[in-house]
């Protein structure tokens, strides 16, 4: 099977700071897709985006990526609100 890589970027608002990830997301993964109600699968580039929107969305930021230590050592303990953006989506 083939996997979707998903290049984007989290906005973590609570530090001001941006973070440039890749995600590889496989071909056949199923989900239940919070945003449109339904049960889903990935079977295009188009379903691998609309899948990583629903894993922030439902999951949060500290899922797409490993949350460095000094995050979780701050005065606020945790990643907090963030923005996703996708960059790229392609067959890898």
């Amino acid at each position: 099977m083939t996997d979707y890589v998903i290049k984007y970027q989290l906005h973590l608002h609570t530090y001001n700071k941006t973070i440039e990830e890749k995600l590889k997301v496989a071909r056949g993964t199923r989900y239940f897709n919070e945003i449109e109600g339904m049960n889903c699968e990935v079977n295009s580039e188009r379903d691998a985006v609309s899948y990583i929107k629903n894993l922030h969305k439902v999951e949060g930021a500290d899922k797409l990526f490993k949350v460095p230590q000094d995050i979780y050592d701050s005065e606020f303990g945790d990643v907090g609100a963030s923005s996703l953006t996708v960059l790229r989506c392609y067959m890898g």
